[in-house]
């Protein structure tokens, strides 16, 4: 199973980023062995994350800030999104693994769900 968490860096130690379009890199994360491949982030749009996210089969993705655009795409791809910032990307996917982060339902963070998906 892959994850993506948008990061500051390149490594497990790396913070989650504060803001989707914005992070240094989109780590790829293989949660059976803990490999990581990196991806540059050329911050032209979120767009081009959400591609990369979709494109290596990420069923969740840890970030913080979303814009619209790319939080529809994710979310009509049924790809389940959780807010992380303030951890290490490691700590990050701990606590997914523990149900302990919490769920993004909209770009704008707020728990109200509107549209189709959640």
């Amino acid at each position: 199973m892959n994850i993506g968490v948008v990061s500051e860096g390149k490594s497990l130690d790396s913070q989650v980023s504060e803001k989707f379009e914005k992070c240094v890199c989109l780590l790829i994360v293989n949660m059976n062995d803990l490999s990581i491949t990196a991806i540059n982030n050329d911050e032209s749009s979120g767009e081009n994350l959400t591609n990369e996210i979709l494109k290596y089969d990420c069923e969740a993705v840890i970030l913080g800030n979303i814009d619209k655009r790319a939080f529809d795409i994710l979310a009509d791809a049924c790809v389940t999104r959780y807010y992380g910032v303030g951890h290490s990307v490691k700590k990050a996917l701990e606590l997914m693994k523990k149900g302990s982060l919490k769920l993004i339902k909209n770009h704008d963070g707020t728990n109200d769900c509107s549209g189709h998906h959640h």
